[in-house]
């Protein structure tokens, strides 16, 4: 049997057929240096992949601005009492969660207090001021708000990989059965939680530490692969080095030796 050639119809739709390739930066098309978070992943770096840094550059400039204007108006009220300064918490949510979203980055809502959390790399990122408790952590997921964020499904997988502004761009090469993986990635049971700690009082921003969150059957979180992100400035070593320490000897006594007045002689008796 003879194929037949195709119609003046079929050939101008053949015609008509243009691939387009376009580049919208920042954003990047998905590859294998834009993997998803694997339960295995046991640090936030793991889990933000390539967007660690990003992560951690905005959240920490987000807790940042809101701090220093919550103190600022503690300080102004002279208020005896926190409460004022402690009413923060909203605030950082919504600062983070902007910070992060204006780069492209996708949002989830917490039900049922609606609280709106980026997404970044398939990972919700929950900032949050501890309180003074050796316990706060092990009850985050005291609320049904917060026991959601454990539960969250990811959200529609996304054509182009938003980025911060100062991240390595991916190989725009690697595309085929790796991309495909991702773009068709199975709904896990929730998204993992990267969880934002920000201790503080009135007077300091004492550091700002991130951690992987899990919350366990007893409803109690703990935390995987904690570390602190940004603490305040101490003393410099070559300061601190240049101090003598007297855990042995003796200090040297300065010298000290009388002033001279006009016609008057210290020594003479």
């Amino acid at each position: 049997m003879v194929d037949s050639a195709p119609s003046l119809t079929e050939a101008a739709m053949l015609e008509s057929c243009v691939i387009l390739k376009f580049q919208s930066r920042p954003y990047r098309r998905l590859g294998r240096d834009s993997r998803r978070f694997t339960m295995g992943s046991d640090s936030p770096a793991d889990a933000l992949g390539l967007h660690a840094q990003g992560v951690r550059d905005a959240v920490v400039e987000a807790v940042r601005s809101v701090h220093y204007r919550f103190a600022e108006a503690h300080a102004v009220s002279r208020s005896r009492y926190g409460m004022g300064f402690g009413s923060q918490w909203r605030d950082l949510l919504d600062e983070a969660h902007d910070t992060i979203t204006r780069h492209g980055f996708q949002s989830h809502t917490l039900t049922p207090g609606g609280h709106k959390l980026p997404v970044v790399n398939g990972c919700l990122v929950y900032v949050w001021r501890a309180p003074d408790d050796r316990e706060a952590v092990s009850k985050f997921a005291s609320s049904p708000t917060r026991q959601s964020g454990f539960a969250a499904p990811p959200p529609p997988a996304m054509l182009f990989d938003p980025t911060f502004s100062d991240e390595a761009e991916a190989d725009e090469d690697v595309v085929g059965v790796a991309e495909t993986e991702v773009m068709l990635e199975a709904v896990r049971d929730g998204m993992p939680l990267v969880l934002v700690m920000v201790w503080s009082t009135p007077r300091q921003l004492q550091a700002i530490e991130w951690a992987v969150a899990e919350l366990d059957e007893a409803g109690k979180v703990t935390l995987h692969g904690q570390e602190s992100i940004w603490e305040p400035e101490g003393v410099s070593v070559d300061a601190a080095s240049n101090v003598e320490s007297f855990s042995e000897g003796e200090p040297i006594e300065p010298v000290v030796e009388p002033r001279k007045q006009e016609g008057i002689d210290p020594y003479a008796r």
